[in-house]
């Protein structure tokens, strides 16, 4: 009897580490977060404001399963427009304590229209990722990959970096995770390189965390920048600031409101 046990905690014991590495302890967001921003659009000489952009938190249910649904738009409008068609809708299934379960992707960049879907499953001793795209009507690749650990999406790992704890860390300090960049597991770094004063389009200054995460895999032969993001230096850990590079030029999106936020906000002169 005492050899079956023995047995059957063998069999067991893969599946419960794989899941319990992933859950995360959030202490700085709700359901009910809105966020909006000015989006900015660079290529070349050109540098212009050129659209809005809304970061949404609401309650949802996924798989008859409570959780967070996260929803990113961006939409380039008047001029800007003309030279570059922007509208891209970003959505990302979590649990509550922020465990991936589904990403989406519906991007009209220039002539580009990409629909991307992940999904996440826990039920076998790996996380079974279904990962599938479609870029202007030609399947490009739909793929099931394995992985042993926890491993995050364009969505999912920014709601990652904003629990983690920076109190301790010095420039060039990292969290290094698994991240899922189209078909492939590739590693990624979420460096800290300092805290700075940056002014939103609300008026107001922030104290910021600036951190810059990086795609560093042997599958580049340079370490790719994927993102630099600069979130509140207090218990909210709000995105001021989200630089994101595209296929052709980049973005920024610079916070202009918010509501719903979980704690009171911390200002440079409050």
């Amino acid at each position: 009897m005492k050899r079956k046990f023995c047995i059957l905690i063998l069999f067991v014991l893969p599946v419960i580490t794989v899941q319990a590495q992933c859950p995360v302890e959030n202490n700085y967001f709700i359901p009910g977060e809105e966020l909006t921003y000015d989006l900015y659009f660079k290529y070349g000489l050109i540098n212009t404001k050129a659209g809005t952009s809304v970061l949404k938190t609401i309650s949802e249910r996924y798989n008859n399963k409570d959780a967070l649904k996260m929803t990113m738009t961006a939409k380039s409008v008047g001029m800007a427009n003309k030279l570059f068609t922007l509208s891209d809708t970003l959505t990302s299934y979590l649990t509550k304590d922020l465990i991936p379960l589904a990403y989406i992707k519906n991007a009209h960049e220039g002539n580009e229209h990409t629909k991307e879907n992940v999904s996440y499953d826990y039920s076998d001793s790996k996380i079974t990722i279904k990962a599938k795209l479609i870029r202007n009507d030609v399947l490009r690749f739909d793929e099931i990959i394995m992985s042993g650990n926890c491993i995050y999406d364009m969505m999912s790992i920014v709601c990652y970096a904003r629990t983690l704890n920076y109190s301790s860390m010095k420039k060039g300090d990292k969290t290094t995770t698994l991240f899922l960049s189209g078909k492939n597991k590739v590693n990624m770094d979420i460096e800290f390189h300092s805290t700075e004063i940056m002014e939103a389009n609300d008026g107001n200054k922030y104290e910021c965390i600036k951190l810059v995460l990086v795609i560093n895999d042997k599958a580049f032969e340079d370490r790719k920048e994927a993102m630099r993001v600069y979130i509140t230096n207090d218990n909210n850990r709000i995105p001021v600031r989200i630089d994101s590079k595209l296929k052709i030029g980049s973005t920024r999106v610079i916070l202009k409101s918010m509501k719903g936020n979980k704690h009171p906000v911390k200002t440079k002169t409050s």
